[in-house]
């Protein structure tokens, strides 16, 4: 049951069921057709979940890469934190420092251009990778610098790459069980509820950032238009935050459904359609630059709330045709992509990290997002690379 399919029903069931809390003035009433449509993909990511073949056969998969007995882990840690220091230099500082010390910092601009991008999702698959030798060998030293390298998202202050990583971690582990353990997984019930409580915390922290309250409680309330009711209720109010980005999205893909203007289906949009949604985003903006044309917006329930599922801009492109399209394309992808690492010794990273990415589906595009869907590249490009390296000494 470790699959996409089954995290892409977890996330969009999740997000559901806390839309029902309805602690929000912002959110539009769900229609009919969208719950509908969502009903429908869950129900065939249910049968693709249990018709999910790993083919590795056991344990096939679950056995060392070339790139942990060639290719010393101290020196590729070494060089991905040379990056983080050129990405600190170039902006001035470490951003959990400025934040700390309430320092100017805006995280949009931060890392070099291009370089950046490498680093986080190179690091990310790095820190998944060093958890699988870890797995296999038990070996404290490697577990150590796993967790060197997932230090770098709390450096960077990045709530969803520190997420991300956490959550492929945590699939990857299961992978490596022979049995589920449900007795022991319901304990995670309180761990989540108490990062999700962090994560509240975090982002009050970064909002009240230049604030004359250093904590301030309610602007994100105000933002998000809480309800009375969740105002003088009992719950902490960092609660908020997990509400409003686990439901959110949800909200804007109903909100752009109920009034986005649609244009005619031309081939020049079916086009603009793949590049903008099926390609990762750091090619779809080169091709968007050449032809002199910009992604499609999609219409949110307000600011900052800008993201909107998988399917949002999809509809802004070709209305549902571009909602059913998209569907296909994602239920179609861990087939296709689960055949390609079939039998290889990256098969179980590469199904963690997309686990990760069909979890989030209820977020974003996380398919496109570089942060995120690049690092399935990496299970497909690192066994070419690692045989050319394993071949330079001083690499060992």
């Amino acid at each position: 049951m470790i699959n996409p399919y089954t995290f892409y029903i977890v996330g969009f069931l999740f997000s559901l069921l806390v839309y029902q809390l309805g602690w929000s003035e912002a959110y539009p009433l769900l229609s009919g057709s969208l719950l509908g449509f969502l009903s429908i993909t869950i129900a065939v990511h249910a049968f693709m979940s249990l018709r999910w073949k790993n083919d590795r056969k056991q344990k096939n998969t679950l056995t060392l890469p070339i790139l942990s007995a060639k290719i010393n882990p101290w020196l590729v840690t070494g060089l991905l934190y040379l990056f983080w220091a050129a990405d600190f230099i170039y902006e001035g500082g470490i951003p959990l420092f400025k934040i700390l010390l309430n320092l100017p910092y805006n995280y949009t601009l931060f890392g070099v251009p291009t370089l950046h991008v490498f680093t986080v999702t190179f690091t990310s698959f790095y820190c998944i990778y060093l958890l699988h030798i870890y797995l296999l060998q038990k070996n404290k030293i490697i577990l150590l610098i796993y967790v060197i390298n997932m230090t770098s998202a709390i450096l960077i202050y990045s709530r969803s790459m520190l997420f991300f990583n956490l959550a492929s971690s945590f699939f990857l582990y299961l992978l490596h069980l022979e049995k589920l353990p449900h007795k022991k997984l319901l304990l995670l019930v309180p761990v989540i509820v108490v990062l999700f409580y962090f994560f509240g915390v975090v982002g009050t922290v970064r909002v009240s950032f230049g604030s004359d309250d250093h904590y301030d409680q309610n602007s994100f309330l105000e933002t998000g238009k809480a309800t009375d009711q969740f105002r003088n209720s009992n719950i902490p109010r960092e609660f908020f935050w997990p509400y409003i980005y686990i439901s959110s999205p949800v909200a804007n893909l109903q909100a752009n459904i109920n009034t986005y203007t649609v244009l005619p289906i031309t081939p020049k949009r079916v086009l603009e359609y793949i590049n903008n949604e099926w390609l990762f985003e750091s090619i779809s903006k080169r091709i968007n630059a050449m032809a002199g044309v910009e992604r499609e917006k999609e219409n949110t329930i307000r600011e900052p709330f800008n993201v909107s599922t998988v399917y949002s801009s999809g509809y802004s492109y070709l209305g549902w045709s571009g909602i059913i399209a998209m569907s296909c394309f994602v239920l179609l992808l861990p087939f296709f992509y689960n055949k390609a690492m079939n039998n290889s010794p990256y098969q179980s990273i590469s199904i963690a990290i997309l686990c990760t990415t069909y979890l989030f589906l209820a977020y974003d595009n996380t398919i496109r997002l570089m942060a995120l869907g690049f690092q399935l590249v990496y299970p497909l490009v690192v066994p070419f690379v690692e045989n050319r390296l394993s071949k330079i000494k001083f690499l060992r």
